[in-house]
């Protein structure tokens, strides 16, 4: 296999799991927000911040990937 074509397949690999990333940071985050309002029994509280900070975390990670593979792309 030719290196270029290696070099594009491991960047379509990299930008692939942008989505996965993303949906995984949010998905955790309100997970442990609704059981720490579930323990603490304050209703949308704890969940509302989780998932903010979720979708924080989720947009670093497509910034972490973008920078990588702009880093792969030179």
């Amino acid at each position: 296999m030719q290196e270029e074509t290696r070099k594009y397949i491991k960047l379509l690999a990299l930008v692939s799991t942008m989505g996965i990333s993303m949906v995984l940071a949010i998905v955790i985050a309100i997970a442990i927000g609704y059981y720490l309002d579930k323990w603490f029994q304050t209703s949308p509280l704890f969940f509302l911040i989780f998932m903010i900070l979720g979708i924080v975390a989720g947009f670093r990670n497509i910034y972490v990937i973008m920078k990588r593979a702009e880093k792969d792309l030179k």
